[in-house]
């Protein structure tokens, strides 16, 4: 007994926080109530930072999280915009826009809730880019390619006029505080007053913010927020209006200086490199002046309205996750292994540029990193170019396996749809339905959704600098000022960095950083390549500073990984058939090793060692579930990476992990010492000066030949054979007859979230009961690769699995009075759905007699079984509740860990005492319900 009471007492004191706020929803508590005063906390997107001081987080204190995104909840929100019309006609004209894909719009909602980028820079520069030598041009098609340069940032957004307003029914949490970016799609004649009102549980109506948006600020945003601590606990209508308000000539004036000139707009002519003046089309016209720029009425735009809660965050980290793109590992110093080195220039055939000199001091910034965390030396990115292997890092899984091309530059609609429609595992989504904030600061077209070659990856704001030098620095003044304002938020926060990435034209100082040879590379394009990646890891070491200055360092996880590498090698010259593409100093159409070789470096601060080196092959799909078990979270069901934590903790694995990696136009596989690329189409072709090779496999031996020079498929038939069968294996996800692979079992030994158990309690009152239905594990999506299910107090004769579907399984059995009996269902992956239909005594199963979680409190979202992430959320548990199976009528679930007993059958005194409480409270079982 004395065992199980600290964790018990623990899990009492979680529980009794989770029922105050339970408890105040429902209306059982009033904060003290204080009138607060209006209040305009504003910062504008040029980066200044309100007045009022922050406190400083530190580890064990408490910290905002995300209590309810306002976008999410519009559905239930009341509406009045009174021309709604207007506000459509205008909205069609800005074209950097998309529903959004992860958010619940049903009916008329989807009119009110929209995912829109605006411009922040002063211009937008449209680069032309030559084309052969006939002195052509192609200027790109930016509603196609996205690529003009500027800097846009995006918010999942209210839309409505001057007036509207949109009311929501909230409980006020503790500390409650709304945050929120006030914007204008169009141009504005008149000021526009951003108001929020809160009609307090009394009735009483209290203005809490009023902010005029003068016309020089329209068509961009101005971060702002309000206190609501002194509502904590209550039920109010909290109203978001905007208003009209007439702006004098000096504001009018102040704004027509501002306007930008027409070759600057966004959405009508834009300025161009050559020095000609493009459409967004990319057809060369002269200036224009559009209804967007034309100063009317404004069409409003509510930007991330957050309520957050100040409380002990469910997620105990914050997480700064930097991608420096195309960087290679040989970059960094401390990824070399002299006595690695050595070997690879001593083999029959050395690598040549495929391996880069070690220079010490040249990224101070990973270097450090890598002393306080773990590297991986030999990791390999899922693909060879931008959007499939950040797709693969932030899902856990390559971008094929969720239905999404590698080979086109574009998406069709269709694969795009069926992706936001799949449940797609990305970790953002993930974080942001456990109260974490999720943001980007990128230099990444691919990863926003309103162009045909992006995608939207879940976060709920993206700040994208694009810009060919000076991204770098805009992406760290950027992301900085936002750690700084927001160091008191749990937050995830995605950097990604683009100097490596060609063209190289690092600065002057970076470049005088790198020596001549032999200390230095002998080609002076690596040379620049290698002072690219010296300027980027600068900007991570002020990202580094940032984190320690605000009292975060031991509060968060940082990741330094790449998308991808970069081909250097002089041994692979010449250009693909696959768009006439380059293949040395680009990597988009080659797939060597060296070219999806990548950093990554881990630092969890208490939870991973410092200094270790893992020289086990691993992937970036292990990625995404290594920061979710840091975190103490379950993986994606869809996610096929696995942990790096088990790796990183200094423990084995019994086979070596496939690493697959995809371009456009190839796939590639390691396994032991060698490597095989097997091509199609148009990339089966490259031209060597006079030369044109066509070849369909190649197989090298990285052992003799670390820089992949020499091509053993036609003389290794035998090898080749293998390689191919354990690509298409591995392609399919399935293990290769006569293979070596993971068991079940191996894997449950990973970590303790993978042997977690779903049990079921049936408890049927004084009077036995007839219990009835069948039970699925899995669906269409997602199957589950084992299934252990266990009776309790029960025989095994009350469940039947179906002989023709081992998923399924029949349930028929009676209540008694003594004891509350069921079943423990152990699944693989843990968070594989579970679904039932059920009967009691014959009838539908009352959908007020299904409870969860350690108390038991009524949970009709499990109604048709646990197959969604409320209901998972809602079962979570370290013990079973206590049931009084003399009284209590209903089904109790919860998912605890296996090697636990029923906590309730040692009859703790405090889970008694709290159910005691929670029945007399009428929110928990003991009602009788279903009699």
């Amino acid at each position: 007994m004395t065992r199980s009471l600290l964790p018990m007492g623990a899990a009492l004191a979680a529980c009794f926080a989770a029922l105050g706020l339970a408890w105040r929803s429902g209306g059982g508590a009033e904060g003290a109530f204080v009138p607060p005063r209006a209040s305009s906390s504003v910062t504008s997107s040029d980066g200044t930072v309100p007045k009022e001081a922050e406190r400083r987080a530190e580890p064990g204190r408490e910290a905002y999280e995300v209590a309810l995104r306002l976008v999410d909840a519009a559905k239930d929100a009341r509406v009045d915009v009174p021309n709604p019309g207007f506000v459509k006609g205008l909205l069609a004209l800005h074209w950097r826009k998309l529903t959004p894909p992860f958010v619940a719009l049903p009916g008329e909602t989807s009119r009110w809730v929209t995912t829109l980028a605006l411009r922040t820079s002063a211009s937008e520069i449209q680069w032309s880019m030559p084309q052969g030598h006939g002195g052509k041009a192609w200027a790109p098609d930016a509603r196609l390619w996205n690529m003009n340069e500027g800097s846009y940032e995006q918010r999942e957004s209210l839309v409505g006029a001057a007036p509207s307003s949109f009311t929501f029914h909230v409980t006020v949490p503790p500390g409650g505080k709304l945050t929120f970016s006030e914007g204008t799609v169009n141009a504005t004649r008149d000021a526009t007053v951003f108001i929020v009102k809160v009609v307090d549980s009394k009735g009483a109506s209290h203005d809490v913010y009023r902010h005029r948006l003068l016309p020089r600020d329209a068509r961009r945003w101005t971060e702002a927020s309000c206190d609501l601590s002194t509502f904590a606990g209550q039920n109010v209508d909290l109203e978001l209006r905007t208003e009209p308000d007439e702006a004098t000539p000096e504001e009018r004036n102040e704004a027509r200086h501002r306007q930008r000139p027409a070759a600057e707009r966004d959405a009508g002519a834009i300025a161009s490199a050559d020095g000609r003046v493009h459409d967004a089309d990319g057809g060369a016209e002269g200036p224009k002046r559009d209804e967007l720029d034309a100063p009317g009425s404004a069409v409003v735009l509510w930007g991330n309205p957050t309520l957050l809660a100040r409380t002990t965050p469910r997620v105990p980290y914050n997480v700064l996750w930097v991608v420096v793109d195309a960087l290679r590992p040989d970059v960094i110093a401390s990824f070399h292994d002299d006595a690695e080195d050595a070997a690879k220039q001593a083999a029959p055939h050395p690598p040549l540029e495929a391996l880069l000199p070690k220079i010490p001091g040249l990224t101070p910034a990973i270097d450090e990193l890598a002393q306080r965390g773990v590297r991986f030396t030999r990791a390999y990115s899922a693909a060879s170019w931008t959007r499939p292997g950040t797709v693969a890092m932030l899902a856990g899984a390559r971008s094929s396996e969720l239905g999404l091309d590698t080979l086109g530059w574009t998406l069709t609609p269709s694969a795009v749809n069926a992706f936001y429609g799949s449940n797609p595992p990305l970790l953002p989504l993930a974080l942001r339905k456990h109260g974490v904030t999720v943001e980007a600061f990128v230099n990444n077209y691919f990863m926003v959704g309103y162009t045909p070659v992006g995608l939207d990856m879940g976060f709920e704001r993206i700040s994208d600098h694009r810009y060919r030098t000076r991204d770098t620095l805009e992406i760290t003044e950027d992301a900085t000022r936002w750690i700084q304002k927001n160091k008191d938020t749990r937050f995830f926060l995605f950097v990604n960095y683009n100097s490596p990435h060609s063209p190289y034209e690092p600065p002057a100082s970076a470049l005088a950083r790198v020596p001549p040879p032999p200390a230095g590379p002998k080609d002076d394009m690596a040379r620049m390549y290698m002072a690219e990646g010296a300027k980027d890891d600068e900007a991570i070491g002020t990202l580094v500073k940032t984190l320690a200055d605000t009292g975060l360092t031991d509060r968060t996880i940082v990741v330094v990984t790449s998308d991808h590498g970069e081909t250097m090698s002089s041994a692979h010259e010449g250009v693909s058939g696959l768009d006439n593409t380059p293949i040395r100093y680009h990597h988009t159409v080659s797939n060597f090793e060296e070219t999806t070789h990548i950093p990554i470096v881990l630092v969890a601060p208490s939870l991973l060692p410092a200094g270790k080196i893992v020289g086990d092959r691993v992937r970036n799909t292990d990625l995404a579930p290594t920061i979710l078990e840091l975190l103490g979270l379950e993986p994606h069901p869809h996610m096929t990476g696995t942990s790096l934590v088990s790796l990183a903790r200094g423990q084995k694995e019994a086979a070596e992990r496939v690493v697959v990696s995809e371009g456009r136009g190839s796939r590639a596989i390691l396994h032991d010492r060698y490597r095989f690329v097997a091509r199609e189409g148009a990339a089966r072709t490259t031209q060597i000066r006079d030369r044109s090779l066509t070849i369909n496999e190649e197989l090298y031996d990285l052992t003799d030949d670390p820089g992949e020079r020499h091509d053993l498929a036609a003389t290794r038939p035998e090898v080749v054979a293998e390689m191919r069968a354990r690509l298409e294996a591995a392609v399919k996800n399935v293990p290769m007859a006569g293979s070596e692979t993971r068991s079940t079992s191996a894997a449950a030994d990973a970590g303790p979230l993978r042997s977690k158990a779903v049990r079921l309690r049936f408890a049927g009152g004084e009077t036995p009961r007839r219990i009835s239905g069948t039970l699925v594990v899995g669906d269409a999506k997602t199957r589950a690769t084992s299934i252990e299910v266990q009776p309790v107090d029960l025989g095994h004769d009350a469940f039947k699995r179906d002989a023709r579907d081992e998923r399924r399984f029949e349930l028929a059995f009676t209540t008694v009075p003594t004891a509350a009996v069921g079943i423990d269902i152990v699944v693989e992956p843990p968070g594989v759905p579970i679904s039932w239909d059920l009967y009691l005594d014959d009838q539908p199963w009352p959908e007020a007699s299904f409870f969860a979680g350690p108390f038991g409190l009524v949970a009709p979202v499990l109604r048709r079984g646990v197959t969604t992430d409320e209901a998972r959320l809602a079962i979570e548990s370290p013990m079973v509740p206590p049931i009084d199976p003399h009284r209590d009528v209903g089904l109790f679930v919860v998912r605890e860990g296996t090697d636990r007993k029923d906590q309730a059958s040692e009859g703790d005194e405090g889970a008694e005492e709290m159910a005691r409480l929670l029945r007399e409270w009428g929110y928990a079982h003991g009602s009788g319900g279903g009699k």
